[in-house]
């Protein structure tokens, strides 16, 4: 068996603790894991203290499934196997918010997009500083006007269909079954919450499969998706429908590359090309799909977004001026 305790890193913890993301974990495991449609561990042991926030977790060992290397990224089947398996529990849950087993469970685009407008922005000049030779001129650009549109982008995906999520759903935190028969399970459920279902998929296919993967089976993966979605009760949601809100909710999948490349320590090499690469991979993803269709007008001259926006911007020239002279 396997234990999971909460982190005991302060700052971690704190973020943790904010967000609830171990008490998220908990309610996935106690009321929606059995009726989710995707197969999660078997759990034997699970608490969390509501005050203290510190979490406990037993289950499964999961040795005999086999894991795939983020690095390496998933192969064709593999990638279809997670996709038809994430869109079974979104099928169950579309546009169906309101069930008991759900309550409790936080609506990505009310509660945090102020939040989190503020917090990419407040990276971006870091995560440029870093990483900018991963940006073509295009994606540079979008990356610096998406900042102040952040929050409107969310309201603008929050219009559309919407689903249970799991909500870091990427290779690190799958399981495959070896025989090749297409089961998959999924752990770390601490971040699901209540999104567009095609978050979870442009995130996997923008982080989890190469390049090259991605551009083979991508109208396929969308098609086995849609089909599934369908075949768990979805009306009135056409597959033109399906792949435009694909290209769409791809922006925001710039949202965690920023934040991650901005305020991580990238000290240990490994952690640092496995970000590189998902950082390529995603704004690949964003640039050949034309996800910059999508972004939100600009903000009025005196609005929050316009002065986040400014604000934003100079960041980012201070940043360069200081990193340019320490060179110097």
């Amino acid at each position: 068996m396997i234990v999971k305790l909460h982190s005991q890193d302060r700052k971690t913890f704190r973020v943790a603790r904010i967000l609830k993301l171990y008490r998220r974990e908990y309610d996935f495991y106690q009321r929606i894991a059995p009726l989710a449609g995707i197969r999660s561990p078997e759990v034997f042991y699970l608490d969390v203290a509501p005050i203290s926030h510190r979490f406990a977790m037993v289950f499964e060992d999961l040795t005999d499934l086999q894991s795939v290397s983020q690095l390496d990224g998933a192969n064709s089947a593999q990638a279809i196997s997670a996709v038809r398996a994430v869109a079974r529990m979104h099928g169950r849950y579309w546009n169906n918010l309101n069930q008991p087993v759900l309550s409790g469970i936080p609506d990505y685009t009310e509660k945090y997009r102020r939040l989190t407008q503020l917090g990419y922005m407040f990276n971006l000049a870091p995560a440029l500083g870093r990483f900018g030779g991963l940006f073509t001129p295009e994606t540079r650009r979008l990356a610096e006007m998406y900042g102040a549109r952040i929050a409107d982008h969310l309201v603008q995906m929050s219009r559309g269909p919407r689903s249970f999520t799991h909500g870091d759903f990427r290779l690190d935190n799958l399981f495959f079954d070896a025989q090749g028969s297409g089961d998959v399970v999924a752990i770390d459920w601490q971040n699901c919450g209540l999104h567009s279902g095609l978050r979870d998929i442009t995130y996997f296919l923008s982080t989890s499969v190469t390049r090259e993967t991605r551009r083979v089976i991508e109208r396929d993966a969308i098609g086995e998706y849609h089909d599934a979605i369908v075949a768990a009760g979805v009306h009135g949601y056409s597959f033109e429908d399906c792949w435009r809100e694909y290209r769409s909710v791809m922006l925001s999948c710039l949202i965690g590359p920023i934040f991650t490349c901005g305020s991580l320590d990238l000290s240990d090499e490994a952690s640092r090309r496995t970000i590189e690469v998902g950082l390529g991979r995603t704004l690949a993803a964003v640039e050949e799909l034309g996800a910059a269709e999508f972004l939100p007008d600009r903000p009025r001259a005196f609005s929050t977004s316009r002065v986040a926006s400014t604000l934003s911007a100079n960041a980012v020239r201070v940043y360069r001026k200081i990193s340019s002279s320490q060179v110097d």
